[in-house]
């Protein structure tokens, strides 16, 4: 079910992700090294700095677009824009017009917060596939008594990633990162346990929270038309003067909340996959509710864009209409079924749901068929991929803890159940961004899966003395139907350091400050990480962020989450020595 087919609430409004771009490429000649999170050059900090600092041309600097940006996530001006249950859904009732906040950590230490934002960042910095949200709750309305107030730590990692626009159709105002022209989707998921209040008085709400077989609630969104909000000449000049400003990417949000019900992954909505033909990777869901005889359909990434705000800086303005599909058409490959106005110019008011009644035969006949979904107008082609794989295995972190990461579980499943024939899933490794293949893990090439299932595991063997990052590709009938990316630590290179009597500035600094200090000076405009006598001081607080509580909150440290066990190690011992 979820909030496909269950009882949801809507939002829109803007997002503003202020990633730091600095540690997105592989320079050349080498400056770090990535994966052991390490400076390389032989150049001082100052010099690093200064040449990170410095325009590329005319198309923003070495940096990237954002050399100042902190990663926090925040969504800008987001309102309930709907609510209902599906077929149900209204622009009108109590939640409608209330803001929407996703919310930074409660220190998991004092209880106090909760602080900040949620933060965005990469596990492979150099690829646009691995991107995490971590985030520490979620609130619908104001001041202190809010229509529901959620408080628990949760991660979502990017899904459903493919182009929203045509490039050869649109254009963003300026010279931009592609993430202009595409979308992805997160989901996040809190337990009924991290409820801290609700009005129960409102009926949805209650219905949402309490569904039968609900084990929490899920935030499902999309974002989309995301570009820096600062063209490049902008901040050029605004390094010239040194005022060393963020410029976070700007764009569109649009999101759904909905139950989070027992066996369904928290990260990824549940669902049947569906491919649109023309629009290079866009994807949505369906779903099939048989007692009620109803479709309901997520496009709100499978749709294409008709335009693209020309103001960098308006991204809480109403949103661009989609292409006018005119009614969107459902059925099998045989036969049309029903339709649906598309609604253009305000899907998104809606989340980018539809809901359309079938027959009972029509049900029947969807349960082993491939959804069709077509257009009136302007030639919509969607198709139902059979089969689909996905699991809450998305990001890992393999030796993140001890014993290493040594087995995954997928859901595969046929039409929305289970697999009608067996079927063969074949594994392959490949680099996950910049960076070569790690192959640090061995896996077996192929797994049958056998008619009736509905999940499958891969195991992994360790190859010692091998880190970096990796893809694993899952292939079914020449399909590739999901990947995991991996990372993995890399181990030894401090071990004589960490037996040591005591641990040296200079060491401490070389190996677990300095990569932070040049790639990420957000961080040292609150606490100088080159400066001995200030990390004494703070040594506190940095040993309560680099603590195995925090490393699942918006409040660990580092935030990139980089550093290997063994730096933590040394950090902390160097820290505890101070």
């Amino acid at each position: 079910m979820s909030y496909i087919n269950g009882p949801r609430i809507n939002f829109w409004g803007g997002g503003s992700t202020n990633v730091d771009t600095s540690n997105n490429t592989q320079y050349t000649p080498q400056i770090f090294d990535l994966a052991d999170a390490a400076v390389t050059a032989t150049e001082t900090d100052e010099q690093i700095i200064e040449y990170l600092r410095a325009p590329t041309g005319d198309y923003f600097a070495n940096g990237g677009w954002n050399y100042y940006g902190d990663h926090q996530f925040r969504l800008m001006s987001n309102k309930v824009s709907s609510s209902g249950h599906p077929g149900a859904v209204s622009t009108s009732g109590s939640l409608v017009g209330l803001d929407v906040f996703l919310l930074g950590s409660v220190d998991p230490l004092s209880g106090d917060g909760p602080y900040g934002s949620p933060v965005m960042v990469d596990l492979d910095p150099t690829s646009s596939v691995t991107t995490q949200i971590f985030a520490g709750g979620l609130q619908i309305g104001n001041g202190d008594s809010p229509a529901l107030l959620v408080r628990g730590n949760a991660v979502s990692y990017s899904r459903f990633l493919g182009l929203r626009y045509d490039s050869n159709k649109v254009k963003p105002p300026y010279a931009t990162p592609g993430s202009a022209y595409a979308s992805g989707t997160f989901q996040l998921a809190f337990k009924k346990s991290d409820i801290v209040s609700y009005d129960a008085s409102d009926a949805l709400l209650n219905d949402l929270i309490n569904a039968p077989g609900a084990q929490g609630i899920v935030v499902r969104f999309e974002m989309f038309q995301f570009y820096p909000g600062i063209d490049s000449a902008t901040m050029q000049q605004n390094y010239a003067e040194n005022r060393n400003d963020a410029n976070p990417s700007l764009g569109r949000i649009i999101g759904s909340i909905g139950p989070w019900f027992e066996g369904e992954p928290a990260t990824t909505p549940p669902g049947r996959l569906l491919n649109n033909n023309g629009l290079g990777g866009a994807q949505g869901l369906a779903m099939v509710d048989a007692t009620k005889s109803l479709l309901s359909l997520d496009l709100v990434s499978a749709l294409e864009g008709a335009a693209i705000r020309q103001d960098g800086q308006a991204n809480t303005s109403p949103i661009e209409p989609n292409v006018d599909y005119g009614k969107i058409t459902v059925g099998i490959s045989s036969e049309t079924f029903a339709e649906c106005p598309s609604l253009p110019n305000d899907y998104y008011l809606y989340g980018g749901l539809y809901d359309i009644p079938l027959t009972p035969a029509q049900v029947t006949k969807l349960a082993d068929n491939a959804l069709v979904i077509g257009s009136t107008k302007n030639g919509l082609d969607i198709q139902e991929q059979p089969i689909r794989i996905y699991s809450d295995f998305r990001n890992n972190y393999v030796n993140e803890t001890s014993p290493p990461l040594s087995e995954i579980s997928l859901l595969i499943l046929e039409y929305g159940g289970p697999l009608r024939t067996g079927v063969t899933v074949s594994l392959s490794s490949s680099s996950s961004g910049e960076l070569p293949d790690g192959k640090f893990v061995s896996f077996p090439s192929e797994i049958h899966v056998p008619a009736g299932a509905t999940s499958y595991t891969v195991n992994f063997g360790q190859i010692m003395g091998v880190d970096g990052f990796m893809m694993l590709t899952h292939t079914v009938n020449g399909y590739q139907a999901y990947f995991n990316s991996l990372r993995k630590y890399s181990e030894g290179a401090v071990e004589d350091l960490l037996q040591a009597d005591t641990v040296a500035w200079d060491e401490v600094y070389q190996q677990c400050l300095r990569f932070f200090y040049v790639l990420f000076p957000a961080m040292s405009k609150r606490i100088p990480l080159n400066d001995e006598a200030t990390i004494s001081a703070v040594g506190g607080e940095i040993l309560k962020r680099i603590s195995p509580e925090y490393r699942n909150t918006t409040l660990y440290m580092p935030l990139t989450r980089s550093l290997s066990p063994d730096k933590i190690a040394l950090l902390k011992k160097y820290l505890e020595q101070t």
